[in-house]
């Protein structure tokens, strides 16, 4: 309150002319009221401006390298204010004139589009803090997380167990739901892309403004193909136009590295080749066989392979495998205990199995 009258005096003091300086322009106008004066100060005031808020830069300091990716280099940061960790995304900017030139439009649509995802808040995303153009180069300030990548956890621990699938895999859907609802396609989900916390929480990172980053990368000639061709779907391939269904084929590939450890058809093809079976063949990856009846049909629907037949991530999230309501009428443990069967024809003896439920013995 006090900032608000504040506010006015100072737009009575400075903005109001004096009376000596006006000029009537007809000799029946009378002079402005004193509630005339406030109202119209009221409306000048700042309390009431609407030019939006523009909150002051971050200050920051950059630390050690904490990952390379193909559009750039990601640092470890320090917020210089507040002391909060940050994670630093660093794009090169060409320093000579003609590639300089050509880099402008894409920086600028880059700096605009983190002021939009600034405003993004959802628990199972990577949240964008700001962006900072220096001389030769732009960096994206993003939450930091310390677990690592999905893809670091496969190279330290091996393939995941089922339990841990479903729930980064459900956590994954979230935040791709909440993404897909503000009409941001990711575009390139791989585990090196998904990011968990000391406590189990994965949160999506290189969302939203990855396309012009990439754009930006290409230019400047640090983009490559490495390392995403195992996860694209083959409308994305064949540059035939691609929605949303695009990244739900990106998750059934990623579940697939999940339980494996390794990226779908990297055990058949090289790079290359699979960039152009993929855009080719009318099957699927191979469906690792350990998994269970419900990965196995959750793996099949997002590998669809036409996109429209794809269910989208919220229907995704009331399928069996995520829900885990299966696991409620399964027994514990199932037996199969063999038994001897007499063969009268060949004096044999045959075995046959009968699976048993713990739960009746």
């Amino acid at each position: 309150m006090q900032d608000f009258f504040g506010s006015v005096r100072r737009s009575l003091a400075f903005n109001s002319p004096p009376l000596a300086a006006e000029e009537p322009t007809s000799t029946s106008t009378t002079p402005s009221s004193l509630v005339d004066r406030i109202s119209s100060s009221v409306r000048m005031s700042r309390v009431f401006s609407t030019k939006p808020y523009s909150p002051p830069p971050i200050r920051w300091r950059k630390g050690e390298l904490i990952g390379c990716g193909a559009s750039g280099h990601v640092y470890m940061g320090m917020n210089l204010d507040s002391g909060e960790l940050l994670a630093v995304k660093q794009v090169l900017i060409p320093s000579n004139g003609a590639m300089k030139e050509r880099t402008q439009d894409h920086i600028k649509g880059l700096e605009e589009e983190v002021k939009l995802l600034k405003n993004l808040s959802h628990p199972n995303i990577v949240r964008y803090l700001g962006i900072v153009r220096e001389e030769e180069s732009l960096n994206i300030l993003l939450e930091f997380v310390p677990g690592g990548s999905i893809s670091s956890l496969l190279g330290k621990f091996g393939p995941f167990p089922e339990p841990v699938i479903r729930s980064y895999t459900k956590q994954l859907l979230q935040g791709l739901e909440y993404l897909h609802n503000n009409g941001i396609m990711h575009r390139d989900i791989k585990g090196a892309n998904i990011l968990v916390d000391n406590k189990g929480c994965i949160k999506l990172a290189d969302f939203g403004a990855s396309k012009q980053v990439v754009e930006l990368a290409t230019i400047t000639g640090a983009k490559s193909m490495k390392g995403t061709v195992y996860w694209m779907a083959p409308e994305v391939i064949l540059q035939t136009g691609h929605s949303c269904s695009a990244d739900i084929w990106s998750v059934g590939c990623t579940v697939i590295e999940m339980a494996t450890g390794k990226p779908p058809w990297s055990q058949q093809y090289q790079e290359v080749a699979a960039f152009y079976f993929i855009g080719s063949t009318k099957s699927h990856a191979e469906i690792p066989e350990h998994l269970s009846a419900e990965a196995k049909d959750f793996l099949l629907q997002c590998l669809q392979k036409e996109p429209n037949m794809r269910p989208d991530a919220t229907n995704l999230l009331q399928h069996p495998f995520i829900t885990g309501k299966f696991l409620e009428s399964r027994p514990i443990v199932d037996i199969l205990i063999m038994e001897p069967l007499f063969n009268q024809e060949n004096s044999e003896i045959s075995l046959q199995s009968h699976p048993t439920d713990l739960n009746i013995l």
